[in-house]
């Protein structure tokens, strides 16, 4: 279904009348790294011709979504979809425990020791239905309580947030517990006063972690050696370091399994973690560039900040995708969506927001730029020149008056990727390294 699903889009695309307000291709720091990434893991793969017809739908995603939302509404309707597939999940999670089986989930939660699960592709196991469906709260949170009216916030959020904690509890996924309490300690401190970040912190460092000790299994955190599922993890983790230090490229796209030896038998086991398989499968080089797309993503949605903070739905959009991507990074230690189409779209809507800011950004400068040159040029030429008198009664040339004029004038924001962005990607990747290295020598 994907290939006519795709050329439909396209279609629909080209022919439609408005495009985006950014056209083009390659426009966007997120395009270049990505279009990078693909050639990277084409070049790397031992079977390059079928690694491209795999990998590439992927970017295409990517691309036609990014020229999809090419308007804040569209973003909007477009981040509230996501939302509500994701509460349409946790729905059929929790009728499944009330004997309402739609997708064959009792069979799955009874194999996962009663561990809610859902019979999907994507999340036919605890701790993958917890990891998707946990970020449903925070987005409800930024779309029908933040600056919303009392109906929302009273009753349309609790019955959300309601829904999507019972399907999470149930799971009981020690992960996606910590990601859950990490992610509304995030609403509480993004576009927060100083003094309210702090005091959100220190709650959450206290209260918080008291809170989460009353959750199922997370009793065992004291003592993760002796769990058998961290035990399973651990070994493949210690393979995957192997593979990743033994060559510097990895041992190519999806070709990295771990088989380990348990009760006698070997069998294979996932890693449970996006980096630490990018990191066997592509090397240091590969995981460099995964965590740049990610570092893309929110290096645009924290500099347009000062753009979206005026308006109501570009702020809430930017907030809801914030959330998006940190929950994504966080949960990537603990599940492995790396080579999904989450990564992609999540970055594609980040550089849609960057995309409709661009826009705006230039905008603001051309218009601001002839309406100084059209009825204050004079006037900032009088003043600059009087002020530019010297004791000798000299005046600085026409050069340094332009220089002058054009330093007033309103800055775009970050539009291309420069030294310091690949030495944070450097520091990124070199910090993913240290934890997972760190996790092996300290559990």
């Amino acid at each position: 279904m994907v290939r006519p699903l795709m050329i439909i889009w396209t279609v629909a695309l080209l022919t439609r009348r408005e495009r985006s307000p950014l056209a083009g291709l390659l426009r966007t720091p997120h395009d270049w790294v990505l279009l990078t990434y693909l050639f990277y893991v084409v070049w790397n793969s031992p079977d390059s011709k079928t690694t491209f017809s795999s990998f590439f739908p992927l970017l295409v995603f990517y691309a036609l979504t990014v020229q999809s939302l090419n308007s804040w509404d569209r973003l909007f309707k477009y981040l509230k979809m996501w939302n509500g597939m994701l509460l349409c999940l946790s729905a059929l999670a929790v009728a499944s425990l009330y004997g309402i089986d739609l997708t064959g989930a009792v069979d799955y939660t009874s194999k996962n020791a009663g561990r809610l699960a859902l019979g999907t592709w994507l999340c036919n196991n605890p701790n993958a239905l917890a990891h998707t469906v946990t970020v449903a709260i925070p987005l409800s949170y930024c779309m029908f309580f933040w600056r919303c009216g009392i109906t929302s916030r009273s009753i349309v959020f609790p019955i959300y947030a309601l829904l999507i904690a019972t399907c999470v509890y149930y799971t009981q996924s020690k992960g996606a517990f910590l990601v859950a309490g990490g992610l509304m300690v995030v609403i509480f401190v993004i576009g927060r006063p100083l003094g309210v970040k702090a005091m959100t912190l220190a709650a959450a460092s206290t209260i918080g972690l008291s809170a989460l000790s009353f959750l199922p299994r997370m009793e065992q955190m004291g003592n993760l050696r002796g769990d058998e599922g961290v035990q399973g993890r651990l070994m493949a983790w210690e393979l995957a370091r192997t593979a990743r230090d033994n060559t510097m490229t990895g041992e190519g796209w999806r070709q990295f399994v771990a088989m380990i030896t348990w009760e006698g038998e070997i069998i294979p086991k996932a890693t449970h973690s996006s980096y630490v398989q990018v990191g066997a499968d592509l090397g240091r080089p590969g995981l460099f560039l995964f965590v740049a797309g990610l570092w893309c993503a929110m290096h645009s949605l924290i500099s347009i900040h000062r753009l979206t903070r005026g308006d109501e739905l570009w702020e809430r959009c930017r907030r809801s995708a914030m959330i998006l991507v940190i929950a994504y990074m966080t949960s990537s230690w603990m599940i492995n969506r790396e080579y999904h189409t989450e990564y992609f779209l999540i970055i594609a809507i980040a550089a849609a927001i960057h995309r409709l800011c661009q826009a705006q950004s230039s905008q603001e400068i051309v218009s601001d730029t002839a309406a100084a040159a059209a009825t204050d040029s004079e006037e900032n030429l009088s003043a600059l020149s009087l002020s530019a008198q010297v004791s000798d009664g000299s005046v600085l040339p026409r050069l340094a008056i332009q220089e002058e004029l054009e330093k007033s004038q309103p800055k775009a924001f970050w539009t291309k990727i420069g030294l310091m962005d690949a030495l944070v990607c450097l520091g990124l990747t070199w910090c993913v390294i240290e934890v997972w290295d760190y996790v092996l020598t300290s559990l």
